[in-house]
């Protein structure tokens, strides 16, 4: 399940701009983004949140 969860990650991150995250609403869009597509992709199961450890904008 991990492999499908992390294409569907970088598929989408791959299409962000630096502009996309700035400020704490566009860390909340991305939050909710990342959990709106790990449940799509591991449906029936779910997930509550997504975590973030570490964010590197390049």
């Amino acid at each position: 399940m991990m492999p499908r969860v992390t294409d569907t990650f970088q598929t989408y991150l791959r299409e962000l701009r630096p502009s996309d995250l700035d400020g704490s609403a566009g860390l909340y869009r991305l939050r909710e983004e990342l959990t709106k597509r790990v449940n799509a992709t591991i449906s029936p199961q779910h997930v509550n949140a997504v975590l973030f450890k570490e964010i590197v904008v390049q």
